[in-house]
C-alpha cells in the first residue's frame, strides 16, 4: 500500500484507498516535499526549522514545526506503521510508502516527448527567504537535468539536505604554530598538542575543527566562529606555552592561558592532561560567550548546559539536564548527544531505582542504540553507551564488545578510561580496573567529572584490600564536588562507608551512611539486598555490605 505523491504541479497526496490526503497548510506541504526528496534519509529538526521558519525565534520555530509534523502525521495515518518517523529527534519518511511522480518513468517520458511539464511545487507561496532559495535551486537543477534525460531524477534528492546545516556546532580554526625561528622541538611539541586537541574537538560532536596550519589563511567561504593560536618557546629547561582563542567577528578573547612545563616532565601523560584540560576550558567558554546568537549554536549550548547539570547531582538539575538533552536530540543528529542522553537516562533510572523505572531504561537503551548507529568509533560515544549497557542494563559482554575497538584511546579520553575501569571492576579484574582508574584520574584532573574518576579509583582499592587508600580517595572525591551542590555522589558515599567500615574508621563511615540515607530517602543496607542493588558483581556487593555492617548501622 502506497501513497501517491505529486510534486510536479500543485502538491497532491492521494491515500492508498484513493482519497485525497493533501495537507491543508502550505508549510506542511513544503515539509512533505523536502522529506520526500531526502529519499529516506533522516533530517535534523534544526534544518527543517531553518528551511521553513528562518524568521522565527527558536521556541516559536520549534512549536511551528511540531504543529506541521502533527498535521503531516495525521495525513499519513491511513498506513500503519505511519510512514513519518519522528521518534527521538530527526525526521524521515519511509520511501517505500510513496509512489512519487518526480521519480517515475512517466515524468521522464513527459519531458522527452516535449509535452508541457508543470513546475516543481507550482503555486506554492511561502514568505520565507530560505525556503524560496531552496525552491529556486531545485527548479533550476530539474531544468538543467532536463528531468533526467541522462541521469536519474532521484539524484536531486541529495540537494536539499546539503543546503542547510547538518549539525549545530561551534567552529574553531587552528592557526599556524607560532614558535621561535629554528626551534624545531618547540614546533613539534606545539603540533603534537594541536593534533590531539583537534581529535578531541572532532570526537565531542560539539566543535568542528578547521586546520589552517599549512595555509596562509582561511579559504573563501570558510569562516570559523573562533580562531585558536598556540605559541611555544623554550627557556632553559622549561617550555612556555601560550594559548589564545579569539572570536572572529569581534576580536574578543574568549580564553587564554600560559603554561610552563619542564623538559623532564614533557611526556605523553602531560600532553594528554594538557589537551583534556584545554578542551574542557574552551568548551565552557564557547558555551558562555554572548557573541554567538546563530541558530546553529543552540543545540550545542543545550548539550554543554545539560552536561554541566549532570554533575550537580540533584534531582532537579538531573531533570533539567534530561529536558535539555531531549530538546537537543530533536535538533541535532550527533552520536555524543544521543550518548549523553542515554547516559543520563540510565543514571537517573539507577539512582531512582531500576525496578521502578522500566520505561526509563527502555529509553536509555534506545538512545544508546541510536548513538552507536551514528558513530560506533567515537571514544566518547562508546564510553557513554558502554556505561549504559554494563552498569545499568547489566550486559557486561555487550559492553566489552563495544569497548574493544577503542580501548587504546583511553590515555586521551578520561571518560573512556573510567568506563574501562568500571567494566573490569565488575568483571572482577581489580588490578586492571585500578590501572584504568588511575589513567582517568591523571588525564581528567581538570574535568568536572573528576570526582567520578577518583571514586572509581577508590572502588578498585577497596576490592584490592587497600581500604585506607580507598577511604582517603573517597574523601578527595567529595572535596572535588561543587560546593554549592548540597548533593553528593552516591557511589562515593557507599564506597567511603564500606572502606571506613573495613579500615576501622567508624565515625567517618557512619557519617557517610547517614548522608546517603538522608539524601536518597532509603536505607542503604536494604537497598543492597533488593533488586535495585547498584552492584552487578556479587563479590563487590559482599565486600560493600560487610563494610557497612561493621559500622553497626542497621
Amino acid at each position: 500500500m502506497q501513497f501517491r505523491l505529486s510534486l510536479l504541479g500543485a502538491l497532491t497526496l492521494v491515500a492508498p484507498d484513493g482519497s485525497i490526503a493533501t495537507p491543508r497548510m502550505a508549510k506542511t506541504q513544503a515539509l512533505l516535499a523536502f522529506l520526500a526528496l531526502a529519499d529516506g534519509r533522516a533530517v535534523n529538526r534544526a534544518a527543517l526549522q531553518d528551511l521553513l521558519w528562518s524568521d522565527r525565534g527558536q521556541k516559536q520555530g520549534r512549536d511551528s514545526l511540531r504543529k506541521a509534523l502533527a498535521e503531516l502525521r495525521l495525513c499519513l495515518s491511513a498506513v500503519e506503521p505511519n510512514p513519518l518517523e519522528t521518534t527521538g529527534g530527526p525526521v524521515r519518511l519511509r520511501p517505500e510508502a510513496f509512489d512519487i511522480d518526480l521519480f517515475s518513468q512517466g515524468a521522464r517520458c513527459g519531458v522527452e516527448s516535449g509535452l508541457y511539464q508543470p513546475a516543481f511545487l507550482e503555486g506554492i507561496d511561502i514568505p520565507d527567504d530560505e525556503f524560496n532559495r531552496w525552491l529556486c535551486r531545485i527548479r533550476l537543477e530539474l531544468d538543467a537535468q532536463g528531468m533526467s534525460r541522462t541521469t536519474p531524477v532521484r539524484q536531486v534528492s541529495s540537494t536539499p539536505c546539503t543546503l542547510l546545516p547538518a549539525r549545530p556546532l561551534f567552529e574553531v580554526g587552528i592557526l599556524p604554530v607560532d614558535s621561535a625561528a629554528g626551534d624545531g622541538l618547540a614546533d613539534r611539541i606545539a603540533n603534537l598538542l594541536l593534533n590531539d586537541l583537534i581529535t578531541l574537538f572532532d570526537q565531542s560532536s560539539l566543535i568542528v575543527p578547521y586546520d589552517f596550519r599549512h595555509m596562509a589563511g582561511a579559504p573563501p567561504g570558510i569562516g570559523p566562529d573562533v580562531m585558536l593560536s598556540l605559541q611555544v618557546s623554550g627557556l632553559g629547561d622549561t617550555f612556555i606555552l601560550a594559548a589564545r582563542a579569539s572570536h572572529v567577528g569581534s576580536a574578543r578573547v574568549l580564553w587564554s592561558a600560559v603554561d610552563h612545563v619542564a623538559r623532564a616532565d614533557l611526556g605523553q601523560e602531560w600532553v594528554n592532561g594538557w589537551t583534556a584540560a584545554t578542551f574542557d576550558k574552551l568548551i565552557e567558554r564557547l558555551a558562555a560567550f554572548d557573541g554567538f546568537d546563530a541558530a546553529e549554536h543552540h543545540a550545542a549550548r543545550m548539550v554543554v548546559s545539560a552536561v554541566d547539570r549532570i554533575f550537580r547531582l540533584t534531582p532537579g538539575e538531573l531533570g533539567e539536564a534530561g529536558r535539555l538533552l531531549d530538546e537537543a536530540c530533536d535538533l541535532v543528529e550527533a552520536s555524543t548527544v544521543f550518548g549523553w542522553n542515554a547516559f543520563l537516562t540510565a543514571f537517573r533510572a539507577e539512582k531512582e531505582g531500576r525496578e521502578r523505572n522500566h520505561e526509563m531504561l527502555e529509553r536509555a537503551e534506545w538512545c544508546a542504540a541510536r548513538a552507536t548507529e551514528l558513530d560506533r568509533h567515537n571514544p566518547l560515544t562508546v564510553a557513554l553507551v558502554a556505561h549504559v549497557y554494563s552498569f545499568v542494563l547489566r550486559d557486561l559482554d555487550r559492553a566489552a564488545e563495544i569497548l574493544a575497538p577503542v580501548r587504546d584511546a583511553s590515555s586521551r579520553s578520561p571518560f573512556l578510561a573510567d568506563t574501562l575501569s568500571m567494566l573490569h571492576f565488575y568483571l572482577g579484574d581489580y588490578k586492571l580496573a585500578h590501572r584504568f582508574a588511575r589513567e582517568a584520574v591523571n588525564t581528567g584532573r581538570f574535568s568536572p567529572f573528576r570526582f567520578s574518576f577518583t571514586t572509581s579509583l577508590a572502588m578498585s582499592e577497596l576490592m584490592l584490600g587497600q581500604t585506607e587508600d580507598a577511604a582517603r580517595h573517597c574523601k578527595a572525591a567529595l572535596a572535588q564536588h561543587r560546593v554549592r551542590n548540597g548533593h553528593l555522589y552516591e557511589p562515593t558515599l557507599r564506597t567511603l562507608a564500606a572502606a571506613a567500615g573495613h579500615a576501622g574508621l567508624r565515625d567517618e563511615g557512619r557519617a557517610a551512611l547517614d548522608i546517603l540515607g538522608r539524601q536518597g530517602g532509603y536505607d542503604p543496607l536494604e537497598r543492597l539486598k533488593s533488586g535495585d542493588t547498584p552492584y552487578p558483581n556479587p563479590d563487590v556487593l559482599k565486600v560493600v555490605r560487610q563494610g557497612m555492617e561493621r559500622l553497626n548501622v542497621q
